[in-house]
């Protein structure tokens, strides 16, 4: 889409706390009505992208039966969200590395907080109590900034390892509470 295209072109170039609607609108050749038909603003275009883009994945991981998520689900709902990242590399390189947007990061660790609170609140190891709510909020706010600073260091390093295998290293060493429970599922990627 030539809108996404352009916030993208504009990000690298002059960072995206810098743009406004109307250079968006510009560089698309698109109407500022047509834009403000579809998105709020400039942040919202960005959030549509970002959820448009990874909900498939956040609906591998939510859907599971009897609050079990297998080693295989997870893999495969980071590795969607990996798949839309690497789809817009240069959209979130310039957010999240050349032209850091800090709103950008704020938004997208309250999602990955959002995210990681559902995932733990559905999946509970056999024989595991609850936790009090201020242990499980600092473990949901922990893997959330774990889960940041692992795309913010794969779009930097410009996607050295496959969307599986940073989703199998990601599910078996970041969300430890949950894949102390799991198998390796990849070889090679310890």
């Amino acid at each position: 889409m030539a809108i996404y295209e352009a916030v993208e072109r504009l990000s690298l170039s002059k960072g995206f706390d810098a743009i406004t609607v109307s250079d968006i609108t510009k560089l698309a050749d698109v109407h500022r009505s047509t834009f403000y038909r579809h998105y709020r603003d400039k942040f919202h275009l960005v959030e549509s992208c970002y959820e448009d883009g990874t909900r498939k994945g956040r609906e591998i991981l939510l859907s599971a039966t009897s609050g079990l998520v297998s080693p295989q689900q997870f893999v495969t709902a980071f590795a969607q969200i990996l798949n839309h990242i690497a789809a817009h590399r240069n959209l979130y390189a310039a957010l999240l590395v050349h032209k850091r947007s800090t709103w950008f990061e704020s938004w997208l660790l309250e999602h990955w907080n959002g995210l990681i609170h559902d995932v733990y609140r559905r999946f509970r190891p056999p024989g595991a109590q609850m936790t009090d709510g201020a242990l499980a909020d600092l473990r949901t706010g922990i893997t959330a900034h774990a889960s940041v600073a692992t795309v913010r260091w794969w779009v930097r390093e410009k996607q050295r390892l496959t969307s599986e295998q940073l989703a199998c290293w990601y599910t078996r060493h970041t969300l430890h509470d949950i894949s102390r429970h799991l198998t390796p599922c990849l070889p090679g990627t310890h």
